[in-house]
């Protein structure tokens, strides 16, 4: 399963984790796991085209993403990514799970 967890303070996300295999599929064919993937992709790359320093991410295994300067764009962005991530999860609540912390 995927695990999503989030952190907000006064409405801002302040980072994101994410960790897991969602277990649809076999690894390469998982139609969860890949849109997770391409949510998560597509929102750091937009963050990072309008400033390269608004969030830091380390992506291993795991993914952890800090929300650095907590502005309007970037966090619009990230919450399309929750809602998009929560989206996936009604459609599949065996494969993800998301805690807000």
């Amino acid at each position: 399963m995927i695990k999503v967890n989030i952190k907000k303070e006064e409405n801002i996300i302040t980072y994101i984790r994410i960790k897991g295999h969602a277990r649809y599929e076999e690894y390469g064919k998982d139609i969860v796991c890949a849109g997770v993937s391409s949510a998560l992709q597509t929102t750091v790359n937009a963050i990072l085209s309008f400033d390269k320093n608004a969030i830091e991410y380390v992506e291993s295994n795991n993914f952890y993403l800090k929300n650095i300067k907590k502005d309007n764009i970037t966090n619009k962005l990230l919450d399309n990514l929750v809602n998009t991530l929560t989206e996936i999860e009604s459609n599949y609540k065996k494969n993800i799970q998301i805690k807000e912390e």
